[in-house]
């Protein structure tokens, strides 16, 4: 028998599975394939005579499985799940398309009479009117909406709709009055909310969450499935029935979830399969020259075949995952397992879509705290050399051993071409210390993290004196720091054999899922304790304050300054529990209907996340001035793109300074958006770079917004705008509360910059006029323009693109005779008519009474061509819902030149 004691290769790894109290050996040499991303294990194994079995794959045929499972069309499945019928019609022309072959289940009608139909005919002209209402949101195509309850063929059906380019896609489901543990959908979101807020550790929220969602749902298991950086999973919280395998612990490989589904899993937030067992309905078309139809939004899209094996393999007949995403990445799933099948009513559902976002920002706020505890400690570390010697070797012994604590390292080691500086034990050979030197000076990532140095530098595998893992960070272009851990021999617990097993269906190969998920424990040697993320930001923290001492910057300064961000930052991660406590309560107490509490809470949660978004970690390389204030307008999207101009020849901040600077911008937009030109759609805000022979000049500048008028008190905001640049920089600062909008100017010194960089011109736009409005449509108009629309969103939006034509005055009607009342006494300049109001009303005898006035107009609607036009107004344009800024713009021109 072979010594598994005896190495035989650089790196080699010994598993045994545990299964039934057998044991079974293997022994695997673990190899690089970098071709293909992934470490190819060529296994052998040996039976109790020791007779030598032949496991191997060839590498060419794990490509070929690997590709085929990433080629996979989750998106256009062509088939759906039998719990609800799917619909897809023309955007322009209402024609059915696409239909579900069990549309006879919810229609009464079977697929075949439904393709080519009018979607009119088949779910009523009221429903199409709210479906055209609903497509005038902004995100129809980025987001599943629901629709509501309707009455189709007899029964309450749940709707739900989205755009699939040119397509309006419909999924129809029966209503059910299934709630949250008996009681209604809006007291069980409230009381999950409530119960989140007592949750200090991210332990305690784990365990919480799963608890509370099984208790809610009634699913047999709830876990909590956490990624690390190559989507490998860990199942880090758990509850099921007794009679369950326990999952908490173990591991599953990245390749039980490939890419593209990931790719999706970041797109929508719940995914629910019913029944594993299921016979999929296909989806059909109108002809065979249509091409497949993108679902990826679809509640019931379709489930690939070998996830299904897999589920089954699992032990689910039916599954929900919750999908988390964090600061823009996906951390991981809450995943719900049920023994029998299972449907999720649409409404409860739709509660658990909002509860996602409010536990990725608490889970946020937790790990914000309990980084922030672990910069104080560095901190508090090297608060004795504030004014002392500020290099890093002699920096060194003061910061290292806080710096070895928190991290769980060995050694510290600072490189340079002159010399060799160290602290701890165990260090690497010099010769690969010199080579960690020269892949340093390669490297753009500010931190790379490394758990094999034998097999990250082979030529150097036999120089590591132990060390397996380091942490390389570039301080300079001769200079970088290396944290370094020891090797450790260690079990990961894998739910199954993790190996790929590779079989041929119609003649490609692709990968078999597992059929046991019994504990499999592998024992790995060659590898340190892997790196987390919070290891790699606290030390993009020390690279920063190295990075600053080896620009000869004082110490105390950069001290001050990181003091003063964390303390702001700490005292917003202090509120947020009290914020979002705030925002269930507030909407619980104004909505009455799930609809509208949802709504509030997603744009609500949406405005907390951005606020929470600041800069923990100071900089660590000279900072654009232009782009450190378009980030600060990041959290409100194309609305701050569409109203802000950024002008001037650009600087570069220091690093130490940036920082600050930035919450000086911070304070600007948020009272921007909060109070000033970013409430309305025609506000708009200048800012403006100015180069001055000792310095820079920055203006900022709004108008358009609403009156502005002196605060009687001073806030943190007032005063950190007021007073942060003339204190910390030596600069000026004025703020102006004019009345047409805030103004503000700023001048910095010269050696607040890094002069070394080039100077850029930003690019070219058209500016904004400061104390004129655009003139386009409106400067041809006399009077007012005259909107009738029964939907209110739909009204504003039309407004305030009106607002930006250069229109000074809108009326607004929602209903007829206002209207007609409004045209007795004045006068308008041109109209704009939805055709049909509700409740069996049309605007025909507006219609009428501007043709005798002799008034332009035109109609809108959202029944498109089915809309019952009166013969006389057959010349008057007619432009369908939802309408694009440059249709309308089209039209107004039409009639105003």
């Amino acid at each position: 028998m072979l010594d598994l004691n005896t190495p035989i290769a650089c790196s080699y790894i010994v598993q045994y599975t545990v299964f039934n109290g057998a044991v079974e050996h293997f022994l695997c040499v673990l190899t690089p394939a970098p071709t293909v991303g992934f470490h190819l294990k060529v296994a052998t194994a040996f039976d109790e005579g020791g007779v030598y079995m032949d496991k191997s794959l060839k590498e060419s045929e794990l490509r070929e499985a690997l590709e085929t499972c990433a080629a996979e069309p989750v998106h256009i499945p062509g088939i759906i799940q039998p719990f609800a019928c799917l619909l897809a019609s023309n955007a322009k022309t209402n024609v059915v398309t696409y239909a579900s072959a069990n549309c006879d289940a919810f229609l009464d009608m079977s697929a075949n009479e439904v393709l080519g139909k009018n979607l009119v005919d088949i779910l009523g002209s009221e429903t199409i009117h709210q479906l055209r209402n609903l497509a005038s949101r902004s995100g129809f195509s980025e987001k599943r909406m629901t629709m509501g309850t309707f009455e189709v063929a007899g029964a309450l059906v749940e709707i739900s709709a989205f755009q699939s380019q040119d397509f309006f896609v419909f999924e129809i489901e029966l209503a059910s009055d299934e709630t949250f543990g008996g009681t209604d959908a809006l007291k069980s979101m409230s009381f999950l909310m409530a119960q989140m807020q007592s949750c200090e550790t991210q332990s305690e929220l784990f365990n919480l969450t799963v608890e509370l969602m099984r208790h809610m749902t009634g699913f047999d298991r709830v876990m909590i499935y956490k990624f690390d950086q190559e989507f490998n999973g860990e199942v880090i919280a758990e509850t099921c029935r007794s009679s369950m395998q326990p999952f908490l612990g173990l591991r599953f490989p990245s390749w039980d979830i490939p890419s593209q589904a990931r790719a999706i899993m970041k797109q929508i937030p719940l995914r629910l399969i019913e029944d594993t067992e299921q016979i999929a309905p296909p989806l059909l078309a109108a002809s065979a020259e249509c091409p497949p139809l993108d679902i990826t939004l679809a509640a019931c899209r379709g489930v690939s075949p070998v996830h299904m094996e897999y589920l089954r393999n699992l032990g689910s007949k039916a599954t929900m995952t919750l999908n988390i995403t964090v600061e823009g990445q996906l951390w991981g799933i809450i995943s719900l397992h049920h023994r029998a099948s299972k449907v999720v009513a649409p409404k409860l559902r739709e509660v658990l879509e909002n509860f996602v976002p409010v536990f990725s920002s608490k889970l946020l706020s937790i790990r914000q705290k309990e980084t922030l505890e672990r910069i104080r400690s560095l901190d508090g570390a090297i608060v004795s050399k504030k004014h002392g010697d500020v290099k890093i070797e002699n920096m060194l012994p003061e910061i290292a051993p806080t710096i070895l604590e928190v991290i769980d390292a060995n050694a510290i080691v600072a490189l340079s071409d002159a010399a060799t500086h160290s602290f701890g034990s165990s260090l690497p050979d010099a010769k690969l210390l010199s080579a960690l030197l020269a892949f340093s000076r390669e490297q753009d990532e500010d931190v790379v993290a490394i758990d094999n140095l034998a097999m990250a530098f082979p030529a150097f595998a036999k120089l590591t004196n132990g060390c397996s893992g380091v942490l390389i960070t570039k301080i300079s272009e001769d200079k970088a720091v290396c944290i370094f851990r020891n090797e450790i021999t260690k079990e990961i617990a894998w739910a199954g054999n993790p190996e790929k097993t590779i079989e041929t269906v119609e003649g490609s190969k692709r990968l078999t899922p597992r059929g046991s998920f019994s504990t499999y424990l592998e024992r790995v040697q060659g590898y340190s304790k892997a790196w987390s993320q919070d290891d790699l930001y606290f030390v993009r923290h020390v690279r920063t304050l190295l990075h600053a001492s080896e620009r000869q910057t004082l110490l105390n300064t950069m001290y001050r300054q990181q003091s003063l961000m964390i303390d702001e930052l700490n005292h917003r991660v202090r509120n947020i529990l009290a914020l979002v406590r705030s925002v269930s309560r507030q909407a619980r107490r104004r909505y009455g209907s799930l609809d509208s509490y949802a709504a509030a809470m997603e744009s609500r949660i949406r405005a907390l996340a951005a606020s929470h978004e600041l800069s923990a970690g100071s900089l660590v390389s000279p900072v654009s001035i232009a782009e450190l204030i378009k980030k600060e307008f990041e959290p409100y999207g194309s609305i701050a793109e569409r109203q802000t101009i950024v002008q001037g020849k650009d600087r570069n901040l220091r690093a130490e300074i940036a920082p600050i600077f930035s919450l000086v911008v911070h304070e600007l937009v948020t009272n921007a958006a909060k109070y000033g030109a970013l409430t309305q759609e025609s506000g708009k805000i200048h800012v403006l770079l100015e180069h001055l022979p000792d310095g820079i000049q920055i203006t900022w500048k709004e108008r358009g917004g609403p009156g502005v008028a002196h605060p009687d008190d001073t806030g943190f905001g007032t005063a950190m705008i007021e007073q942060a640049v003339p204190h910390e920089f030596g600069g000026t600062a004025e703020l102006i509360f004019e009345p047409d909008g805030v103004r503000a100017i700023f001048t910095l010194p010269n050696r607040h910059f890094d002069d070394v960089a080039q100077f850029s011109e930003l690019s070219q736009q058209t500016p904004i006029e400061i104390n004129k409005p655009v003139e386009f449509i409106g400067s041809n108009l006399t009077a007012p323009v005259l909107i009738l629309e029964d939907n209110f969103i739909i009204a504003k939006e039309m407004k305030d693109q009106m607002v930006e034509f250069g229109v000074s005055e809108v009326e607004v009607f929602s209903n007829t005779s206002d209207a007609l009342g409004h045209l007795e006494l004045e006068a308008v300049s041109l109209a704009i008519l939805d055709v049909n109001l509700g409740k069996n009303t049309s605007s025909i005898p507006v219609a009428r009474k501007l043709r005798d006035l002799g008034v332009p107009f035109f109609f809108v609607t959202g029944y498109g061509d089915t809309a019952a036009m009166a013969p006389e107004m057959a010349d008057i344009p007619l432009l369908t819902k939802p309408v694009s800024a440059l249709e309308l713009q089209d039209q107004l021109v039409r009639l105003t030149t």
